[in-house]
């Protein structure tokens, strides 16, 4: 018998109704619950390629009345590196208490998880991306591996059907039509350099006719942080990061590849969210790199075709967004609205939630759940559901260390209230 991964009443009595208290300046809005789901008090154990002392992107899905399964990616000293896989927890009593459900780890690759679909009660679809050291989704390759009994156990991974082989995979929506829509994003080499940095002289000079290819040569030895930097420099140099839709109308037996958008400052849009409008049009919001705004998109052919991104006015420090519909009608953003100029990438603080009752056009309610007052903070990546029984949404989010998840009320005010620390017994 699996016993509890984290106790609620542990974290209750360790870390207060907040879940972090060892971060004073670290602040949330009255109404709102959080605790922190891990590591816990195990504290991280090992990991093949040294400890686990970082998390990222966590996601959260139900899959039956009471039944919650959670994931996040560690491992390794960093993303995207050797040695990088995903946890799995279940809950079965609402996300109270959690067990270990495995983990999805690639023998020789870094591997991320960065969907759960969850088209049909019990029923879930994760996505899987592995990639080499440093190169990250320049070279990645997709996988799918479903669960049909709510995480217990898992087929494959496989390859996605239908030849798509190099996509990351985002947060998918079933569109009333049916359709299922999954948006996407990968990297086109453009630039002079075919190949990622050796270390040390590399097996043969790469050449095109009577062009050599140029290399950048690492000295021998050099450590992984070179490495990792001298890796990632080349793929943001050499290559553009475009968006589309994977498109499934068999329940998932097949996909297409639909959709080419371009655009940014300076050229990389990824991590595209989808949400379906009053009118069945799809909006499409899209992460950029140092533009200090999300781009936005729109399909009124259920995905098959998409207007050119443009630059919205919701500010956006480049990260992930999470957008989700009520049956009223209403959007609610998760996101962090701040902005910058110039820089690889911004604050990501604090965690707000934006709601609108017409389509993304107005905002009704722009309400900051958790601020940090600490410098180079990150309130990062928030991922779940909306519970229109409990008039309540509830998702995790990571600070790079640790998970926690979030309860807050559906119809929460962004009327004046204070945003006081919630302290530690």
């Amino acid at each position: 018998m699996k016993q509890p991964f984290i106790s609620l009443v542990c974290l209750l009595s360790l870390w207060g109704h907040a879940g972090h208290a060892a971060e004073p300046s670290r602040v949330f809005h009255p109404a709102v619950s959080n605790v922190e789901i891990w590591p816990g008090p195990e504290g991280y154990p090992w990991a093949d390629t040294g400890i686990k002392l970082w998390t990222r992107e966590a996601l959260l899905r139900r899959v039956g009345s009471n039944e919650l399964v959670c994931t996040w990616t560690t491992g390794g000293f960093s993303e995207p590196a050797l040695g990088n896989f995903t946890m799995i927890s279940r809950s079965t009593d609402n996300g109270k208490t959690w067990s270990r459900a495995g983990r999805f780890t690639h023998p020789s690759r870094g591997l991320f998880t960065t969907e759960l679909f969850a088209p049909r009660a019990g029923e879930l679809h994760a996505f899987l991306q592995t990639y080499g050291f440093g190169v990250w989704m320049t070279q990645l390759q997709g996988y799918r591996a479903v669960s049909r009994d709510g995480g217990k156990t898992w087929s494959g991974p496989h390859s996605i059907p239908g030849g798509i082989p190099g996509v990351w995979v985002n947060r998918g929506i079933v569109h009333s039509s049916g359709r299922w829509m999954l948006p996407v994003s990968w990297a086109e080499l453009i630039g002079d350099e075919w190949a990622e940095p050796s270390v040390g002289r590399a097996p043969a000079a790469g050449q095109v006719g009577d062009r050599p290819l140029k290399q950048v040569e690492l000295p021998p030895g050099s450590d992984s942080g070179l490495q990792y930097k001298a890796g990632c420099d080349w793929a943001d140099r050499n290559h553009r990061y475009v968006c589309g839709v994977m498109l499934s109308d068999d329940g998932g037996e097949t996909f297409r590849l639909r959709g080419y958008l371009r655009g940014g400052e300076h050229g990389w849009l990824i991590e595209p969210r989808v949400v379906e409008l009053s009118d069945g049009r799809i909006a499409m919001l899209i992460r950029s790199q140092r533009d200090g705004w999300l781009w936005r998109s729109e399909s009124a052919d259920k995905g098959e075709t998409w207007s050119p991104a443009v630059k919205s006015d919701i500010p956006n420090p480049g990260a992930k967004v999470h957008p989700l519909r009520a049956r009223d009608g209403r959007i609610f953003l998760l996101h962090n609205p701040t902005t910058h100029s110039g820089q690889v990438m911004g604050a990501r603080n604090p965690l707000s939630l934006w709601v609108s009752r017409d389509d993304m056009k107005t905002w009704d309610v722009k309400v900051d759940l958790v601020k940090d007052s600490a410098k180079n903070v990150s309130l990062n990546y928030p991922d779940g559901f909306l519970d229109e029984e409990k008039r309540e949404l509830v998702f995790v989010w990571e600070d790079a260390k640790s998970v926690f998840l979030m309860r807050v009320p559906m119809d929460i005010s962004d009327k004046p209230s204070s945003m006081q620390p919630k302290k530690a017994p």
